[in-house]
């Protein structure tokens, strides 16, 4: 069984009405088990609430009411023996009570008269019902279909109007509705197919250049990386040879140490051109000078090569 209430709160100025030993009361029919409170404000958020006791079958809620239109509905269990009861309903605050069963059962009672069909739900309506009287209801028979239990009873308040009251019919149909990016999945997969493809092709055609020695790795990343850096400039490896020329006065010792200076500045003129012919060759693995400059400072670095071995 269950009861649902409709509660219009119209206060003037607007503010929400609260009391900690509670808002809204209710009763339940003798031999009533309640099952379960729910509440919901203008936003239609139904809260699950804690019911207080107070006795007798009588409850209520600490539910605030927000200025605008406001539900409450519960549940609870009622025997039904060979498939008749007979219910006495309490009135908590003056209105009319709709009673709503589903299609099977029968329902009658003192001043309850049939007020059509909604959803396929029957509706028995009761007028002007006093506050704390007792609405009597007789309901017999069994729910056709998956319905799962008799009639529900509600009473409405004042500025207030019962939502119906009742069990809800079964054999609700189900349907299930498509998410929203269906229908732009494939062409966002394929968006991000050409991407990815995209960058692979780019990060194919970089081309990287292992370097050995910290000088000129520094160089060569430098020039490799156009607008990093202004492009330096080659300079031919130069031989400068002394010739020790002895003067008046000179020993014979002199001469060697001569020899040995030659020989030294021999060696550091190869060194040196070993170094400016290293430093060529990743410039132009780097691709940072043209082939004619390539050429041309090649040449240059044989003919000095050439005039070191000649002596």
């Amino acid at each position: 069984m269950a009861a649902a209430y409709r509660v219009d709160s119209k206060s003037q100025p607007p503010y929400a009405y609260f009391r900690t030993d509670g808002t809204f009361d209710f009763a339940l029919p003798e031999k009533g088990e309640l099952q379960g409170v729910q509440a919901a404000g203008p936003a239609g958020m139904p809260l699950t609430q804690i019911p207080i006791d107070k006795k007798n079958n009588r409850y209520s809620i600490a539910f605030a009411f927000r200025p605008g239109d406001n539900s409450v509905r519960y549940s609870y269990d009622l025997p039904y023996p060979n498939n008749a009861a007979a219910l006495k309903v309490p009135a908590v605050y003056p209105g009319r009570v709709v009673f709503v069963a589903p299609p099977g059962l029968q329902v009658s009672g003192d001043g309850l008269a049939s007020a059509g069909q909604e959803q396929g739900m029957n509706l028995y309506l009761r007028q002007d019902v006093p506050t704390g009287a007792v609405v009597a209801v007789n309901v017999s028979g069994t729910a056709s279909g998956h319905v799962n239990a008799g009639p529900e009873g509600g009473a409405q308040g004042q500025d207030a109007q019962d939502a119906g009251t009742g069990p809800e019919s079964g054999g609700a149909t189900i349907q299930a509705v498509p998410g929203r990016l269906d229908a732009m999945k494939w062409p966002l997969l394929g968006g991000f197919v050409l991407v990815f493809g995209l960058f692979g092709y780019l990060l194919s055609r970089k081309t990287v250049v292992a370097v050995n020695g910290g000088e000129a790795a520094t160089q060569v990343a430098a020039g490799a990386i156009p607008g990093k850096g202004k492009k330096p400039k080659t300079q031919p490896a130069t031989t400068t040879v002394s010739q020790a020329t002895p003067t008046a006065g000179q020993t014979p010792s002199n001469g060697a140490a001569s020899l040995s200076d030659v020989d030294a500045a021999i060696g550091t003129s190869l060194d040196a051109l070993k170094e400016g012919l290293f430093r060529l060759e990743l410039r132009h693995q780097a691709g940072t000078i043209t082939e004619e400059e390539y050429a041309r400072e090649r040449a240059k670095a044989e003919k000095v090569l050439r005039d070191l071995v000649r002596g």
